[in-house]
């Protein structure tokens, strides 16, 4: 991409905003997309899908944006 100065934690940091600025999926899938954990106890307890579908389109949305930069 020809940057030099840019660091993971930027980069993951871009996708984010991106997300939260650009797409209409809710903030878990931006989050699972960065392995963050999200919500209580009691929550992630109950949470036992992993949204794969969702992400997988969410990365390849990432792909062509970050594509065409």
């Amino acid at each position: 991409m020809g940057v030099h100065d840019a660091t993971v934690h930027g980069f993951r940091s871009n996708f984010r905003d991106w997300c939260g600025e650009e797409t209409n999926l809710p903030r878990e899938i931006a989050e699972a997309a960065l392995a963050h954990v999200t919500g209580d106890k009691a929550e992630r307890a109950y949470q036992r899908g992993d949204a794969l579908e969702k992400r997988r389109q969410l990365m390849a949305e990432w792909a062509a944006f970050a594509g065409a930069l």
